[in-house]
């Protein structure tokens, strides 16, 4: 039997490279069944794959053995179900099947197109496999983004999402808020801009007695405020109208914190001339997000004390469109 070079440098970059797609394949798989995962446990399951890969290859080379048992398809199975396990698990048996079914559905067809370049920029003998296995990678997110938008999808998060804290007396809440640029909503008294928030990320905010004054409140039992005995509160709060699609018209309770404190990149950006609106439903139905921002409230400070024009009884609100789109 003749023997092979085998070159360290060229193995490593064939390793890496199988690393990267089995990386980007499970990540892909996790983003279109909405699969929580960790960057850790992406790279376990990944080096699962690269692990057989490096042993089908030793085998191949004939320096270890059980190279027909290592290309064996049920083996290919065990090793694929094994990297999902790892990545995923303790995920439901029905999920689980799902999230294989999308796993095996890319991998197919980027493998197989990673297949077809290794031979066109190789020969038979030789087929480019580095090559191969990088445009199997574009395949798989090319696929991802045609499919399901993930690539938009996190550069929509990464550039339109933004951490925010919210503060009131000593107690903190943090939440993720889209900047919404449809959201023009200003309190009628001082014409500040309104941040809208769901209901259920504010509560941690409040003592239980305040908490159930809250929840009285955006249930439409305005009286309430003239039975409740903490006036420091009652001050605070504001009533804060909106238009909507659908909608003539409609309230929001709303009411100034201590301080909020905007997480751009780096930097915090601190807020003090703002209200909080409480909504009362979920803004976004897959939880990504639980506020909506203005957007002039990333510009100047000085900007934020002067409206842009005179206010007509309130102005159309996300919040607003997205209870009559549910």
């Amino acid at each position: 039997m003749p023997g092979h070079i085998i070159y360290l440098d060229a193995l490593i970059l064939r390793l890496a490279a199988n690393f990267f797609f089995e990386f980007i394949l499970l990540w892909a798989a996790a983003e279109a069944t909405r699969s929580r995962t960790t960057r850790l446990r992406l790279a376990l399951g990944a080096s699962i794959g690269t692990l057989h890969h490096l042993l089908f290859l030793l085998s191949s080379y004939s320096l270890i053995p059980f190279y027909g048992l290592l290309r064996f398809f049920p083996t290919l199975l065990v090793v694929s179900i094994l990297m999902v396990l790892v990545t995923f698990y303790p995920a439901g048996r029905s999920k689980l099947l799902r999230i294989l079914a999308y796993f095996y559905g890319i991998g197919f067809i980027s493998a197989g197109a990673g297949m077809a370049a290794a031979y066109l920029f190789g020969t038979e003998a030789n087929p480019q496999s580095t090559i191969g296995v990088l445009v199997s990678i574009a395949v798989t997110l090319i696929i991802a983004e045609l499919g399901w938008g993930i690539v938009q999808k996190r550069i929509y998060q990464r550039f339109y999402q933004l951490p925010v804290s919210i503060l009131f007396r000593e107690r903190e809440v943090r939440l993720n808020a889209l900047i919404d640029t449809g959201n023009h909503l200003r309190d009628p008294l001082t014409a500040q801009p309104v941040i809208v928030a769901e209901q259920s990320a504010l509560l941690p905010l409040f003592d239980p007695q305040t908490a159930a004054f809250i929840q009285e409140l955006c249930s439409g039992n305005l009286g309430a405020v003239s039975d409740y005995a903490d006036t420091s509160l009652a001050v605070r709060l504001r009533i804060v109208p909106f238009q909507s699609i659908g909608a003539q018209s409609g309230v929001l309770v709303a009411f100034k914190p201590d301080q909020i404190i905007i997480r751009q990149q780096k930097e915090e950006l601190p807020i003090s001339n703002a209200l909080i609106a409480i909504y009362g439903h979920q803004l976004d139905p897959s939880g990504e997000y639980q506020a909506l921002l203005p957007p002039e409230l990333l510009e100047e400070p000085a900007q934020l004390t002067s409206p842009e024009k005179p206010l007509q009884g309130g102005e159309t609100s996300h919040a607003a469109r997205s209870e009559h789109e549910a």
